[in-house]
């Protein structure tokens, strides 16, 4: 018998995200992050966390002016075409975070790593840069086969908790993303706990239909909330794109201000009205 999933945000937050907790964030740059889930944490001021994403953007800059944050696994954050990431920036410079530099192959094989259950993976693409002088977990080594191959081994990344946004998901957890996954499937197979936040909650007949099914099956997931916008400022496709507007406002305030205007005592209807209400939802329909 299957089991509904479904729950609030709030108290999938509260049950399954702790204190010093490894969290994946889903989503690559400014496309399909699970803002909805970020703002939860900063709200219920969940500190001292390890965030995992392949590309961070926004969502990453926020958790760290919050100061939920001790640890970043990213081979990039930044806000691309608005610049630098200025929370995020100012944390590395004053050396108040840790930050463990990575490139997409190395995130993507230690997960990998995980949910095969090996203790490593191999990887010839970093040998003869600087990643063994910033890293001190990984190891170069020859091919015990015989081949003469030198290698680096690469650690394996054990999610405690994933957060995903998706456009559509069922009451047991099975979650479909149109276009484009990314490491999302990943994480939900690695992490011990898997939270989902989507747009829709259909049926699973809707998502047997649905083009890719589901590349996020129940057995992965958690919890399911549904929070509609819950992906914004950025994108959720095929129903919104990025908020161009929301994000550059973002980077001119103060986080403190923006934290009192649009986080704090605010539930996901009052953050969209104060965010631009209607019009705004209107502006970044696809």
């Amino acid at each position: 018998m299957t089991q509904n999933k479904i729950m609030p945000l709030e108290e999938a937050i509260s049950t399954y995200i702790d204190d010093g907790d490894l969290v994946g964030i889903g989503g690559l740059s400014f496309w399909r992050k699970p803002m909805s889930a970020c703002r939860e944490i900063i709200k219920q001021a969940k500190k001292d966390l390890t965030l995992c994403t392949f590309v961070g953007g926004i969502e990453i800059d926020m958790l760290v002016g919050a100061g939920c944050v001790s640890e970043v696994k990213a081979s990039f954050v930044g806000m691309e075409v608005f610049g630098m990431a200025p929370n995020y920036r100012k944390a590395v410079e004053e050396n108040t975070i840790k930050i463990s530099e990575e490139t997409e192959a190395t995130i993507a094989l230690g997960l990998r790593c995980s949910y095969l259950k090996v203790p490593f993976m191999p990887l010839r693409g970093i040998i003869g840069t600087d990643f063994p002088k910033v890293r001190d977990d990984i190891k170069q080594f020859r091919d015990p086969l015989g081949s003469g191959t030198q290698l680096m081994a690469l650690p394996k990344i054990d999610l405690d908790v994933a957060i995903i946004h998706l456009p559509y998901a069922d009451e047991n957890g099975n979650g479909n993303i149109p276009g484009a996954v990314w490491m999302d499937a990943d994480m939900a197979k690695t992490a011990k706990k898997t939270i989902i936040t989507c747009e829709k909650i259909v049926e699973l007949e809707d998502i047997i239909h649905m083009p890719g099914k589901a590349q996020l099956p129940m057995q992965t997931t958690t919890s399911v909330s549904r929070v509609p916008y819950g992906a914004h400022p950025t994108s959720c496709f095929p129903i919104y794109t990025f908020d161009a507007h929301h994000i550059q406002h973002y980077i001119e305030m103060e986080f403190e201000e923006y934290k009192n205007d649009y986080i704090a005592n605010k539930n996901q209807v009052q953050y969209l009205e104060a965010a631009g209400g209607v019009e705004r939802i209107f502006n970044v329909l696809l």
